[in-house]
């Protein structure tokens, strides 16, 4: 059953004109919305959010409240989470950047499998010419403990080099 008085409160709140058929108006509405969703009460709430939406974005009829409430009755939406999800997500679509420029949407990060992961290591290994992927860590391990063996005597040949430290090649001057 509707909540005439909360509504009301709600359709005050927002501004919206008041006249001889808003009653007419807020019950068609209501009607939509009940025979749509998944009880009165969600019925109800998506109400509430459609005049709340329509007041956000400066409406002063019954029509934006109405039009919001098609959409959502349109699009699937039985419940006012599920408003609030398709929502949040039309919002970060249509989010403008500076200058008016879309921003750019990155897909979803993957994790990738462990199955995945091997496959990488094997097709790894065989371009680096390792015979398995257990070879090419135990080289690999080999060469980072070489690497680190030896960085006291590289660093202390870099000025010799007439290379800086980031490998760039120094000015010498005539």
């Amino acid at each position: 059953m509707i909540n005439q008085k909360q509504i009301m409160v709600e359709w005050q709140k927002a501004g919206l004109k008041i006249n001889g058929f808003t009653n007419d108006d807020v019950n068609d509405i209501y009607n939509h919305l009940a025979h749509n969703s998944d009880s009165e009460i969600e019925a109800h709430k998506m109400f509430i959010l459609a005049i709340r939406k329509a007041a956000k974005n400066g409406a002063a009829t019954q029509w934006a409240v109405s039009n919001n409430a098609n959409s959502w009755v349109q699009a699937g939406l039985t419940n006012a989470q599920a408003v609030g999800d398709y929502e949040k997500k039309s919002q970060q679509i249509q989010r403008k950047g500076r200058y008016g420029q879309p921003i750019k949407q990155e897909s979803e990060i993957l994790a990738p499998t462990s199955d995945e992961i091997q496959q990488q290591n094997e097709r790894w290994a065989k371009e680096l010419g390792y015979e398995s992927v257990e070879a090419m860590s135990k080289g690999t391990h080999d060469i980072l403990i070489e690497l680190r063996r030896t960085r006291q005597e590289r660093l202390a040949n870099k000025p010799k080099t007439g290379l800086t430290a980031h490998g760039n090649r120094v000015l010498k001057r005539f």
